[in-house]
């Protein structure tokens, strides 16, 4: 394949050693096409780069503006990935999905109706998901290249932020504040971002959700003054619907709004029948650790959504699950503006809100001081969190682990709060 022949002779570095840089090690090996093939899990500022001529960065590598002043002239421009290797060749095959809160329900959604609809109409032709959330994308490689099928790609801002090409179809649900602890600012978290649709062409799409800003929006100039003048050259259709459909599995106003996308463009884009459609978004079970119902003990329902890392996720959270009386916050405090929440808390009493962990004691402290209220305790870990919850929750009502932070620094992922919230449940 042409792609491939660039990295003919070359030397080539996988820089980052976890899933994604065993994958592309593996890829290589399968196309022998390099000079060398070199791993480094080296740091960002211990790093050498000038012995090679490309350097596959996996998304863990962070580089922060802080780091990237000890590069020498043109190293950066060596700089690629996996994702960017794998969208350019397939890029009219390939539905990049990305935001702050959602891409994984609406990705893993996309996918199932895609491959559903597809396989019932042409069981020759289906539909992969990649990326973010499933295999990573060069383990789909070779059979992409052997059929028409259809990548339905999960993108985060670190995989978009080295990737100067766009997918034919780009989803962009929405935009929060988050990765502060990185990016330092929300106009550099944004500029990462808008490479779902930066590069895109005449005859692309791009669906948009109402709270992403204009991809030219003036906040961009803060950073470096790079701000693009000009939006992509793709169409570029709004989403503002909400899907209609009682019998979804998936609970929240906020995933009628991921399903919207998600019936647009099964619709619109592959002119899928409504009537199937309909059917596999009903049918579609939903995500671990994303609302997810885990049991009921002595009469009181009690759900995971682990995934929860920013105040307007726990908020969607509390409005989406049937009688909601309680709900566990807190994790590693990142700094962010929790202003939503604060402000959220006091508005609704009926609802008790369990604080633990730093960013919990940050949002307990500074709601006391802004608006003194009686539906907030304070306990310093999960453990304890559960505990109280028992204590607190009357049964007919529902209890929600949602927290509005990451997990680091407590839990190794937000997979693990939850599987351990899960057992203490079950352990009551």
């Amino acid at each position: 394949m042409d792609i491939l022949n660039r990295f003919k002779d070359k030397k080539i570095l996988i820089w980052g050693y976890g899933r994604e840089g065993k994958s592309t090690e593996e890829f290589f090996k399968k196309h022998p096409v390099a000079a060398t093939v070199e791993v480094s899990e080296a740091k960002p500022e211990e790093i050498d780069l000038s012995g090679y001529d490309y350097v596959f960065k996996s998304p863990g590598i962070r580089l922060q503006h802080a780091v990237l002043e000890q590069f020498a002239e043109g190293d950066l421009d060596k700089i690629t990935s996996q994702t960017a290797l794998f969208i350019e060749a397939f890029r009219d095959r390939v539905i990049g999905i990305t935001g702050t809160k959602g891409k994984s329900t609406t990705t893993s959604l996309l996918h199932h109706v895609l491959k559903t609809c597809l396989e019932a109409k042409d069981q020759s032709r289906t539909a992969y998901l990649v990326g973010n959330i499933g295999l990573p994308c060069l383990d789909r490689f070779d059979e992409m290249m052997e059929s028409d099928d259809i990548a339905v790609f999960e993108l985060s801002c670190h995989q978009l932020a080295y990737t100067k090409v766009s997918p034919h179809i780009s989803i962009f649900l929405n935009l929060y504040e988050d990765h502060l602890d990185f990016y330092g600012d929300r106009a550099t978290y944004y500029r990462a971002k808008r490479h779902i649709a930066e590069f895109q062409e005449e005859g692309d799409y791009l669906y948009i959700g109402t709270d992403v800003p204009d991809l030219c929006d003036p906040m961009l100039q803060k950073v470096s003054g790079e701000a693009p003048t000009t939006m992509p050259k793709s169409h570029i259709i709004r989403v503002t619907d909400r899907y209609e459909d009682d019998a979804m599995n998936l609970l929240g106003e906020h995933n009628r709004y991921n399903a919207s996308f998600v019936n647009h463009v099964a619709t619109e884009r592959f002119g899928l029948d409504a009537a199937m459609v309909k059917k596999a978004i009903e049918e579609f079970p939903g995500l671990p650790h994303r609302l997810q119902y885990i049991g009921t003990v002595d009469g009181v329902r009690f759900y995971d959504d682990s995934i929860s890392t920013i105040p307007e996720a726990t908020i969607q959270a509390a409005e989406s699950v049937p009688g909601c009386a309680t709900v566990l916050v807190g994790g590693m405090d990142r700094e962010i503006d929790y202003t939503p929440l604060i402000r959220f808390i006091p508005e609704h009493p009926e609802v008790t809100f369990i604080c633990m962990y730093a960013s919990g004691k940050r949002v307990y402290d500074e709601t006391s001081a802004l608006t003194p209220t009686e539906n907030m305790i304070y306990v310093p870990d999960l453990s304890a969190a559960v505990t109280k919850a028992k204590q607190v929750t009357k049964s007919g009502s529902a209890c929600v682990l949602s927290p509005a932070a990451a997990s680091y620094g407590y839990f190794r992922n937000f997979e693990e709060r939850g599987d351990r919230f899960s057992e203490l449940v079950k352990s009551m």
